[in-house]
């Protein structure tokens, strides 16, 4: 996996903490933990997603691109629906503050899985229609 995704994943999980302490900071919600544990899980997942999806960039077979960047796609959403089930069980409150978050957090982390993986795959196309022109 790229250095480059693991910092900028890791700024980014840094930024989105900052701005869940001053939201709990402001609104003192009750469910503190599940915020904190929503960030967490998504933050490992994106590492875990990014590292397969990667992997399946490198990969010379198409089908096998196609594969890993899928499955880690369908794996995120299977892990996110998990997770979330496990909240609305397990929590006596269930707000809907936390639903927004969570589903927030999703939408963010997948688009930044995605924006890294078109930025990679740029990359791959220049150098490799450099190396055909030369």
């Amino acid at each position: 996996m790229d250095l480059k995704f693991v910092v900028k994943l890791l700024g980014l999980s840094l930024i989105i903490g900052v701005a869940t302490a001053a939201y709990l900071y402001w609104n003192n919600n009750a469910e503190q933990y599940w915020f904190w544990g929503a960030l967490v899980f998504y933050s490992i997942l994106g590492l875990l997603i990014g590292w397969r999806s990667h992997k399946a960039v490198l990969s010379e077979s198409n089908s096998a691109f196609f594969t890993g960047v899928m499955g880690g796609t369908g794996l995120r959403m299977v892990f996110a629906t998990i997770f979330l089930a496990i909240y609305l069980i397990v929590s006596t409150i269930k707000a809907p503050e936390f639903i927004v978050y969570y589903l927030f957090l999703y939408l963010f982390y997948s688009i930044f899985e995605i924006s890294q993986l078109v930025s990679k795959l740029r990359a791959e196309k220049r150098s490799s229609i450099e190396d055909a022109t030369s």
